[in-house]
């Protein structure tokens, strides 16, 4: 599967290599140079770019990707302008990370069906962890 994260983060990072280490082919980008350095030979290609900006998507071989994640975590507006940049460029299977309630609320309104809230998904996991007694798994 050919996948473009962009974000490279904690979060877009881990992601990338997983999914690298996995068998998929990545294409990442952030618009911070030290994030593209840091991740460049993990991955199949990493840019350096603005994604809100359509014409700097347009240089990615999106018709190419078999999925977009926006993996944005810092920046509601920077998130969904880049979500509204690839849907305009015909982008047909964006998955977004959300900050917060009301960044996954305007991101069901704008028809992205995978949403997913990190912080809330591991605290999930911890809890269900605690509760079955299994703690000593968790670290």
């Amino acid at each position: 599967m050919k996948c473009l994260i962009i974000g490279l983060g904690n979060f877009g990072t881990t992601l990338a290599i997983e999914l690298t280490n996995k068998g998929h082919e990545i294409i990442g980008v952030d618009h911070l140079e030290q994030r593209v350095e840091d991740i460049k030979d993990n991955i199949s290609v990493a840019y350096i770019m603005d994604a809100t900006e359509r014409t700097a998507l347009k240089q990615l071989p999106l018709d190419e990707m078999d999925c977009a994640i926006v993996c944005i975590g810092q920046s509601m507006d920077y998130s969904l302008r880049t979500v509204a940049a690839l849907k305009e460029l015909g982008v047909s299977k964006v998955y977004a990370r959300a900050i917060d309630n009301t960044h996954q609320s305007i991101l069901r309104a704008m028809s992205i069906k995978k949403i997913f809230i990190p912080e809330q998904y591991a605290a999930r996991i911890i809890a269900d962890r605690f509760t079955s007694n299994k703690a000593e798994e968790l670290f």
